[in-house]
């Protein structure tokens, strides 16, 4: 049995873990980029090798959504001070959506000591939250759009009214969230219908990827989505849904050498004593016309 591993075997385990691993030399060059990268940030290998971070490539911004790619970036000041740095950021998937993660980032030396690069490790964590036992609505089947990757508005509508019950029975509070693109049809008219659906699909990746755990967005109509966003009472609907508006601001698709973005508009409304589906439904609504007849690109609550 051999001592230990040859440097060929050293690279293959890295090569394969879950976990997004890539490396850079001193002037920010990638010299590495495992599986775990290519999964969570949809460049391959090949797209990236030999190509610097400073390029925008992956655009890390914290939680605030100012960007990280200048100065300010964690690999940057870790090759300046040789201390290993941990945080909570965003990256922006090849295809724009916007995914939060944990990174860590930790001095590269060579055989003197001497820093030589840096290596980044980013795993993906949603916003977490407790939320209580939600009995009913655990139970309901999710069936996910092909085309979007979120749940159909039927799965929607069936979980919704799961958490109503379960608010009736527990007292459980929750809130349900509509978003609408602002002016798809106009988006579409100027960019085509290939296009608009790729906004579509980005804005419902970046919603299921920045939902806690335990909430769930569903497709509602060409332009609008719904979120039921468990465990939430009123005093935390407003920063839920302006943290998900500004993740979908901070994305952007390229599109014939453009970059193509899109704003949203949000309205939401907290489960009350004798609500149903329809009348929560109804109050969500309310306050998303209330925001669109405020000029949109904002935020309503009730």
């Amino acid at each position: 049995m051999p001592d230990g591993l040859d440097p060929n075997q050293y690279r293959a385990i890295l090569e394969s873990l879950p976990s997004g691993v890539y490396a850079v030399d001193r002037e920010r060059k990638l010299l590495f980029w495992n599986d775990g990268a290519e999964r969570i940030t949809g460049y391959l290998r090949q797209e990236v090798i030999g190509r610097h971070c400073q390029e925008n490539l992956l655009m890390h911004c914290d939680l605030t959504y100012h960007c990280l790619c200048g100065p300010e970036c964690p690999l940057l000041a870790t090759m300046h001070d040789g201390r290993s740095r941990e945080a909570q950021l965003f990256l922006r998937h090849k295809d724009g959506e916007r995914i939060p993660v944990r990174v860590r980032a930790v001095p590269l030396r060579d055989s003197a000591g001497s820093i030589v690069g840096a290596v980044e490790t980013f795993d993906e964590q949603h916003p977490t939250c407790n939320p209580r036992v939600h009995p009913n609505a655990q139970t309901v089947p999710n069936h996910v759009e092909q085309t979007t990757g979120v749940s159909d508005r039927q799965s929607t509508e069936l979980y919704l009214r799961a958490s109503v019950r379960d608010f009736a029975e527990d007292r459980v509070p929750f809130s349900v969230l509509r978003m609408v693109i602002d002016d798809l049809n106009g988006f579409r008219k100027t960019h085509g219908a290939v296009a608009g659906d790729r906004i579509v699909h980005m804005v419902a990746v970046t919603l299921s990827k920045n939902l806690r755990d335990g909430d769930i967005a569903g497709h509602w109509a060409e332009d609008q989505f719904v979120a039921i966003l468990l465990d939430c009472p009123a005093a935390a609907l407003a920063q839920i849904a302006e943290q998900l508006k500004r993740a979908i601001e901070s994305t952007e698709i390229l599109w014939w050498g453009d970059r193509l973005c899109i704003t949203t508009s949000a309205g939401g409304a907290t489960v009350r004593e004798g609500d149903t589906a329809e009348s929560l439904l109804l109050r969500s609504e309310e306050a998303l016309i209330c925001c669109l007849k405020g000029g949109g690109n904002g935020v309503e609550v009730q």
